[in-house]
């Protein structure tokens, strides 16, 4: 019933009432910001009636936190490339590091609206941690198993924050990762620090 009441005239799409709101408040949360970005201009830009946004969120910061959970949380199973038994740890990291940045380096709309956001929002920070800390531990883990470790350690840990991070922010300066720090110089510098 909600997608009938959704089915409005500007929308002249097949997507349900609660995907057009999203994509729809996803795209002018990143062009305009959140707090400049109203409810009544998503319901507009999705073709839903304004009462819609609130049938499926109960406040506009649900709606954002939507937005980004939806963005962020798909992309996770990829971050970790498969780890064949026998693989040299500089190999591993190697290959690490290719993944990552084709995954983390795409640039997104959600994630210009976590840097854009999450100084004056704190569940934006929040959320952006929680994602951070999965990620990471998904690495150690990774890392762990590629130097034969029981379990992740804090070098494993250490590794995984930098690896994390920089693949994450590289396309602020416009290049992939993988460009900004070739994979076999990190593969090094990470191999050291391990062994």
């Amino acid at each position: 019933m909600a997608d009938q009441l959704g089915a409005g005239p500007a929308s002249g799409d097949d997507l349900p009432a609660r995907e057009r709101i999203l994509t729809s408040a996803e795209r002018l949360f990143a062009e305009r910001g959140f707090d400049r970005t109203s409810t009544a201009r998503i319901a507009e830009a999705a073709g839903v009636p304004h009462g819609l946004i609130f049938y499926h969120f109960k406040t506009k910061m649900e709606l954002l936190l939507a937005v980004i959970r939806t963005d962020r949380w798909s992309a996770l199973g990829d971050v970790v490339p498969p780890l064949a038994p026998g693989t040299p740890l500089p190999a591993a990291v190697a290959a690490l590091w290719e993944r990552m940045s084709a995954v983390l380096g795409e640039p997104s709309a959600a994630r210009k609206i976590i840097l854009q956001e999450a100084g004056a929002h704190p569940e934006i920070r929040a959320r952006a941690q929680e994602y951070q800390d999965r990620i990471s531990a998904m690495v150690a883990g990774y890392l762990a198993r590629a130097s034969s470790a029981a379990e992740p350690g804090p070098a494993h840990l250490a590794a995984a924050h930098l690896l994390t991070f920089t693949a994450g922010l590289a396309p602020l300066v416009g290049e992939p990762s993988a460009t900004v720090i070739p994979p076999a110089d990190l593969a090094a510098l990470i191999t050291t620090g391990l062994s």
